[in-house]
């Protein structure tokens, strides 16, 4: 058969469903309502019904991308959203296109080890094959519980796409807590554990970006099946973020809308227990113009500490986005280091005094340099005394491995701008 009009009585089931499969992989049939409109001529019945079915399949797996083993009972939410339902097969539509969809989120995961663990293994193909299938398989599978859709994108990056906050914020948890051979997260609901030979593996961190809800920031399906939009570009930015603060631990950044809808998603569900995720208000990050106010994740006991300094943090934000470098900042900044290292687990590094000598200096040591440091600028006015002294923090506090790494870079940041104003 070479065209739709040639079919009979007849004709086969086999030369039916070849033909339409030809007219599928040649190009000529992109879109289930074109398959449709093709074979109307073709009397409707059960068998009919089957090849139409089976031949959908194959123009999800041909043109839709990211989304080509994505099925209607699979993922229901996900389907509903961005899915034109056919009115005739319940189970069967059109890819939503150039058309803009707002609700649904974007998560961006990078798995840090993954390059290492390659090259250590480079000879056992068997370890590769295992985390291939750990990566490929298993993820999808724990995503899948959640009504969210995830592909690897390249050899460590895993893109999830959801339609609200709570299953998002929970499959990026159940990834983290796989990728640990040590159960991280309180929450059987979320913990999952490796089975069989995947325990060999090594421990392996994940850092993630988590966009969405902004009603305005739509996601677009190209023809090719990827996907577009700011929701996507803002969601790698932090990623790109969590990377930089957290280059070596597990790192969870989302932006304050998905926060916000996280929250009103719990308070609806008033669900009991309480979820285990808290939130740390990161401030903001300025991404192609525009301001993302941002929320690190905390869900491992050891880190809870630092919602002790969240009040600190939050007015060092409002003087930095005030612009108020000659009465706030500094004041700010040194009661933020003070909360800091007081509620933080105690360490000891070394460090230089004068050209021989070397001394121990314990949280205590940095609490005394930060408040002579204020006093400095605050009661004297020995600007440049107290900013000599903001640098040697800001040195010892590059020493100390278990220091916030998110309050060290705005630290740093500060130091330098302070610096270039003394020396100008």
């Amino acid at each position: 058969m070479k065209d739709i009009t040639e079919y009979r009585k007849e004709t086969s089931v086999f030369e039916l469903s070849a033909h339409l499969y030809e007219m599928i992989i040649n190009g000529k049939i992109h879109t289930f309502s074109e398959l449709k409109e093709y074979s109307s001529r073709i009397p409707r019945g059960q068998q009919i019904q089957i090849i139409l079915m089976n031949a959908f399949k194959l123009i999800r797996n041909l043109h839709w991308g990211f989304f080509k083993d994505m099925d209607y009972p699979s993922y229901p939410k996900v389907w509903k959203e961005i899915v034109i339902p056919d009115s005739d097969y319940k189970y069967a539509g059109n890819l939503k296109r150039n058309m803009t969809i707002s609700s649904i989120y974007i998560a961006m995961l990078d798995i840090h080890g993954y390059t290492k663990f390659c090259r250590q293994s480079n000879r056992n193909l068997s370890k590769h094959e295992i985390l291939d299938n750990f990566i490929q398989g298993d993820i999808g599978k724990i995503t899948q519980e959640n009504n969210v859709v995830s592909r690897r994108a390249r050899g460590d990056e895993i893109i999830l796409v959801g339609t609200n906050a709570t299953d998002m914020i929970n499959s990026v948890m159940s990834i983290i807590d796989y990728f640990s051979k040590r159960k991280i997260i309180k929450n059987d609901n979320l913990s999952r554990s490796r089975p069989g030979v995947k325990i060999i593996l090594p421990d392996m961190h994940v850092t993630a970006g988590i966009a969405g809800g902004k009603i305005y920031t739509p996601l677009i399906i190209t023809e090719d099946g990827d996907l577009s939009g700011d929701v996507v570009n803002t969601a790698a930015r932090l990623q790109a973020r969590a990377n930089k603060i957290s280059p070596a631990e597990t790192c969870v950044i989302i932006t304050n809308h998905a926060h916000h809808h996280f929250l009103k998603e719990q308070k609806d569900m008033d669900t009991t227990p309480e979820h285990p995720i808290k939130f740390f208000n990161s401030g903001v990050i300025e991404f192609k113009g525009t301001a993302i106010s941002m929320y690190i994740l905390l869900f491992r006991e050891k880190d809870l500490y630092h919602l002790n300094y969240q009040d600190e943090m939050l007015a060092l934000f409002e003087s930095l986005k005030g612009d108020l470098w000659k009465n706030k900042v500094f004041p700010n900044l040194m009661n933020l280091l003070i909360k800091v290292l007081k509620s933080m687990p105690g360490f000891k590094i070394k460090a230089k005094q004068g050209s021989v000598n070397q001394i121990t200096l314990e949280n205590s040591d940095l609490i005394k340099f930060c408040q002579k440091s204020l006093g400095c600028y605050s009661e004297r006015e020995n600007y440049s005394k107290a900013l000599n002294l903001l640098d040697r923090i800001c040195t010892y506090l590059e020493r100390v491995p278990i220091f916030d790494s998110l309050v060290l870079d705005y630290s740093v940041s500060i130091n330098k701008i302070y610096n270039n104003i003394l020396y100008t």
